[in-house]
């Protein structure tokens, strides 16, 4: 009797294993079955309403003419804002002013390289599992990872030897959050200058003494406006103001 309870107990783990086996997907370390790990990306897009104010009084002062493009915060804490003129400017994660980052001659972001110069482990990497692609860009980041982007926009992340870490997402994607609202990668930052006449002469008569540091088509063709206040404002296809950037509405036009 004790011997059959034990055959049955070996076969329950046995059954068990080979079990936990199949539903792992990514029990081996190499090749195209580890394609689809995930790994966060160093730098992550973000709402220029959430950059630290103290980012925004630097820009609306020392930049009062310009306008900003694209904001990230990196892996490091630091924030880069980039202008519509190119000038990336890096600030610490309080907001304090770093400096401009040069395309990766300085030690505040990531460096540029030739895809050619990346260590043959990520070559062979992506000639095995990706042969129909061919590599447009690629970064040393400043954590040391490699990150690397396919012609068809498939980012790809290495560690500093080359190993493949994953399929690269930012971290609030990978964490199933959008970064921003859900339709945010449909937006288009435009000049303010090409904004509706409504949409000018409403900000110039509500907030005076505000300036425009962002502005973006929607994907409903509506337009949202960042001031270096951090306000959003969100207007129709028309121009007629519909909301702040909370959500709420703001019939008076004060802002209040």
């Amino acid at each position: 009797m004790k011997t059959i309870k034990t055959t049955i107990l070996l076969v329950l783990v046995t059954v068990s294993i080979v079990s936990c086996s199949k539903d792992n997907p990514n029990t081996t370390p190499d090749g195209p079955t580890n394609a689809n790990l995930i790994a966060s990306r160093a730098d992550n897009s973000i709402n220029v309403a959430t950059v630290p104010q103290t980012i925004l009084d630097y820009i609306s002062t020392n930049y009062p003419s310009e306008t900003i493009a694209t904001s990230e915060i990196e892996d490091n804490g630091n924030y880069e804002v980039e202008l519509n003129t190119g000038v990336e400017l890096i600030f610490d994660s309080n907001g304090a002013f770093l400096g401009i980052d040069n395309d990766g001659t300085d030690d505040f972001g990531d460096t540029d390289i030739n895809p050619e110069d990346l260590p043959q482990s990520i070559l062979d990497y992506v000639l095995v599992n990706y042969p129909n692609n061919t590599i447009t860009e690629a970064e040393l980041e400043n954590n040391g990872n490699y990150e690397i982007e396919l012609d068809d926009s498939i980012v790809l992340v290495f560690d500093g030897n080359g190993t493949f870490l994953g399929v690269g997402v930012d971290e609030d994607d990978n964490n199933g959050n959008d970064n921003d609202d859900e339709n945010e990668d449909d937006d288009q930052v435009i000049d303010p200058s090409t904004l509706p006449q409504m949409v000018l002469d409403y900000i110039s008569t509500n907030y005076p003494n505000e300036n425009i540091l962002q502005a973006k088509t929607e994907s409903d063709g509506g337009y949202e406006v960042t001031l270096n206040t951090g306000l959003e404002l969100h207007f129709d296809t028309n121009g007629n103001f519909t909301e702040t950037g909370d959500g709420d509405d703001d019939d008076d036009g004060n802002g209040d």
